[in-house]
This record gives structure tokens, sequence and C-alpha cells, in this order.
């Protein structure tokens, strides 16, 4: 059974370094499937959308229903985490009728161009998962100086960082099979 991990990038912007990590990982783990799970025509979160939802978060729910686990990929906006991506996490968060990512593993990994490597979100992102039911995984993966970790052609050049990443998602690949 092919695995399927559900890919959050907290940027929007096609360039960012997220998204460069983001696709480092789907293109190294050929042996699971990766779907970026884009959410910057979400709605708002609102409860009162509750009763007959948009069909922007019925979308959004249903591909995450699917995911066997969920990585998430930001950087640090003001010492926490992106609006859209927490906006993204409110929507999930609601059971409507039944939890969506309650109990479903996760990975949070960070990045800055400074030297904490987006430490507050990571903690804030983790933090939250907990709260709302995700089995997140006892990893603190901060990259720093983000901008030095990568090449002209968008390759990551750094291979502690490298390895620190395939770590991590051996890591979530396992808490997978250890729940199937």
């Amino acid at each position: 059974m092919m695995i399927n991990i559900g890919v959050l990038v907290g940027s929007l912007s096609e360039r960012s370094y997220s998204q460069k990590i983001a696709n480092y990982l789907m293109n190294e783990y050929q042996s699971v499937r990766f779907v970026q799970v884009n959410f910057e025509i979400l709605p708002l979160y609102n409860p009162d959308f509750e009763k007959e939802p948009p069909l922007e978060w019925q979308v959004f729910r249903s591909v995450i229903d699917q995911m066997d686990a969920l990585l998430f990929v930001t950087q640090e906006y003001n010492l926490s985490i992106p609006g859209g991506l927490k906006n993204a996490i409110d929507v999930l968060s609601v059971p409507s009728p039944e939890p969506h990512i309650a109990y479903k593993p996760a990975l949070v990994i960070t990045d800055s161009s400074g030297e904490r490597g987006g430490a507050n979100a990571n903690i804030h992102i983790q933090q939250l998962l907990r709260y709302i039911g995700m089995t997140v995984l006892n990893e603190f993966i901060t990259i720093s100086n983000v901008h030095q970790r990568f090449d002209p052609q968008n390759r990551l050049l750094n291979e502690q960082v490298a390895a620190q990443l395939n770590g991590s998602i051996r890591k979530l690949v396992e808490s997978i099979d250890k729940q199937h």
C-alpha cells in the first residue's frame, strides 16, 4: 500500500525557501506519494458556516482525509505561523462530523534567513497541532540561514541539512507504518 503524505507549505510564494525544502523532500522519496495541498483559496474560518460549509472547505477536508500523515513546511512570519496556514489548520480542526486530523501523524519543518530557523513558528505549530489531536513527531527541525542552503538551480547544498530532513521523513513513514 502506497503511503500518502499531505504537504502544507506555509508560504504562498512559488519561490519561497519553504517550497524549495518541500520540493526536495517530495523528489527525494519515490516510495511515498506526496500530495501538496494548497490552501490559498480557503475562505477564512467562521463557525457560522459549518451548517453549510463552503465548497473549498469540503474539498480541502476531503483531500486531507485521504492522507496518512501531514508534513508542514513553513517559514516564520512575525515570530509565529503564517496566517494562511493557521486558517487552513482552523478549517481542519473542526469535526464535520468526523475529525479530519485527529491522531494523524505530523512533522513540522521550519526555516528562516536568520539564525533560529523559524524556531518560534515551529514551537507554535507543534503546540497547535498537539492541542487539536494530531500525533506530532518529537522532531525539532529548524533550518537557519536557509537562503545559503540552495544553489541557483534550487538544489539543496548542505549535506547535514539533507541528512536531517531525510531522517525526519523516515521517522514520519515509520510512524505511519506503526499505525497501520
